[in-house]
């Protein structure tokens, strides 16, 4: 979803009866429908199923590097040390766990309650089955043993050594920043000044994001304290929940990064070939709004699904065309809503969710304090990037809870208004959140129209279309027609994999002497490792504590 704001044409693919809208200023090729190679940049020797796609300019992985980032992201490697404390604490939550479970096992109306700490109580052992509580006790005894005598780290590696040392290396490299592709399951390494330039450009909009000195959080904690003050002498919250939606007191700074897009063609990335668009993300966790924008989901989510387009996933769409039939001449179309988040005006957002609660009231929820906690949260989202300090102006962020609800209201508000203005319309038309799919039974000049109506209908909002006779691809499954009689077909469908994807699978022989054993045991583990026989202990015989190969990468990074 670019930022590029452009009118669109109809341009007719020679030989195909495939039609790509694309911006008039733009001369690259489009994709086909069925295309299922990804985009590279042909600098690169990458092949199109590497895991990692290094578009660095200057930094080349040595073997045991690749080797490392082959095995995947959120590959775990054997730890070297343990964490005497967090294992204690893991084992008390889940001794308590047991305790609840077998104390509620027959009381099937409790439910806990939404906007509150976690509970600390437990119940009384004397209401406890017996069995559960010697079971816990010999837990206890094994953990002691544990702790008195640490077991011996493992024998068996599954990295190696040369592996091992490539993590402090690419830990250690100021130089380079490695991230998750935006859609797919590739591996992205940047120079970290090719980082900072997408992200710069993006940063340097001064209609979306304005540098400011210092943080809004204080402010925006006092009044968001003050509403919940309101809602709680109004009956609309508990004390318990006051006390958690008010955040915490010294509020955590958000972090803004980027998600590089290597799905778009490399020819109109930000330096084509060089340096793809990347998906703006700001990490809300701990901030001043974390825990509010909690409590505004819970009452927007509801009522955003409440449109005669919505989808809920892959399952609900198919569920709703299947068994369809459409006359012969019909196209299916998808349109792309470009950047949606950024693009979302605040004042006409926050009418549209004003119009939705109107549509759909509810005498327990408190509108009017809920769009005052919507709007402080939308005015004062600001973000740290590269130690410095940014206001988003424009838009909401891709990291807040309440965004896809609040994108999906508008969304709803945004296409009742302006399919209203359109004289010929779709046979269907769904929509997932930005993604929109439909049937086109008339002409394509008429689509032509139909597209240049939607598109004029809000300054902010742009559609990219693309549509077809035959087959298109939405979500990920590949929809296409089926003749069933001279004047109609059938939808049918099959799975679709995105170019960028890449399966991943387990490896079960990590080294020769283990593979006979992993053979024999792998498929068994997977479920009996966490479904332990009452006769034994709980407690597993080893314990380690590994974060992931992102998480150490990320943790050591000094730009997000």
């Amino acid at each position: 979803m670019d930022s590029h704001h452009s009118t669109y044409n109809l341009h007719t693919l020679e030989n195909t009866s495939k039609f790509t809208l694309t911006p008039t200023t733009t001369l690259a090729s489009p994709r086909t429908a069925a295309s299922s190679q990804p985009h590279l940049p042909p600098s690169t020797s990458t092949p199109s199923n590497a895991l990692v796609l290094n578009l660095s300019t200057s930094f080349h992985l040595t073997p045991p590097q690749q080797s490392l980032l082959d095995k995947g992201l959120t590959f775990i490697p054997h730890t070297t040390r343990q964490n005497q404390e967090e294992l204690q604490r893991d084992i008390h939550n889940f001794h308590r766990r047991l305790k609840l479970h077998d104390y509620f096992s027959t009381d099937n109306s409790h439910t806990p309650t939404p906007f509150t700490y976690p509970s600390t109580w437990e119940p009384d052992p004397s209401k406890l089955n017996t069995s559960l509580l010697k079971h816990l006790k010999n837990d206890r005894k094994t953990l002691t043993f544990h702790l008195r005598r640490p077991p011996p780290l493992p024998t068996v590696n599954n990295i190696t050594p040369s592996e091992k040392q490539a993590i402090k290396q690419l830990c250690n490299n100021p130089n380079i920043i490695i991230k998750p592709a935006d859609k797919g399951s590739k591996i992205v390494i940047l120079d970290t000044h090719q980082y900072l330039t997408e992200a710069n450009r993006q940063l340097n909009n001064i209609h979306h994001y304005r540098p400011i000195s210092q943080s809004t959080q204080p402010s925006a904690q006092s009044q968001i304290r003050h509403h919940l003050s309101t809602l709680y002498h109004q009956g609309y919250i508990t004390h318990k929940q006051k006390n958690f939606l008010s955040g915490p007191d010294n509020p955590r700074p958000r972090q803004f990064y980027l998600l590089p897009k290597i799905h778009k063609p490399p020819e109109t990335w930000t330096i084509p070939f060089a340096v793809p668009p990347g998906r703006p993300i700001v990490s809300d966790c701990n901030s001043s709004t974390y825990n509010i924008s909690i409590y505004i989901d819970a009452h927007l989510n509801p009522i955003s699904t409440k449109h005669p387009s919505y989808l809920k996933d892959t399952y609900h769409f198919l569920s709703k065309i299947r068994s369809m039939a459409v006359p012969h001449n019909t196209h299916l179309f998808t349109l792309d809503v470009d950047s949606l988040y950024t693009n979302i005006d605040t004042p006409t957002g926050i009418q549209a969710v004003r119009t939705t609660f109107s549509k759909h009231p509810d005498p327990d929820r408190p509108d009017n304090i809920l769009l005052q906690l919507l709007q402080l949260c939308l005015t004062h989202n600001d973000f740290q990037f590269d130690n410095k300090l940014f206001l988003q102006i424009h838009g909401t962020a891709m990291g807040q809870r309440f965004a896809p609800s609040y994108a999906n209201i508008y969304m709803s508000e945004w296409e009742q208004a302006a399919l209203a203005k359109c004289p010929l319309q779709p046979i269907f038309y769904f929509r997932y959140l930005d993604d929109i799919i439909g049937a086109w039974p008339h002409s394509l000049s008429d689509f032509d129209t139909f597209l240049a109506t939607l598109n004029s209908h809000h300054q902010h909002i742009t559609l990219k279309a693309t549509i077809h006779s035959e087959e298109i691809h939405f979500l990920d499954t590949t929809i296409f027609f089926t003749p069933i009689s001279p004047t109609h077909k059938a939808i049918s469908s099959k799975v679709y994999f995105k170019p960028t994807h890449i399966p991943s699978y387990i490896n079960t022989a990590t080294t020769p002497n283990t593979r006979s054993e992993q053979s024999s045991n792998h498929k068994s583990s997977a479920f009996t490792a966490f479904a332990p026989s009452p006769q034994t202990s709980t407690m597993p015989s080893k314990f380690y504590f590994m974060p992931s190969i992102h998480a150490t990468i990320q943790n050591a990074s000094s730009v997000p």
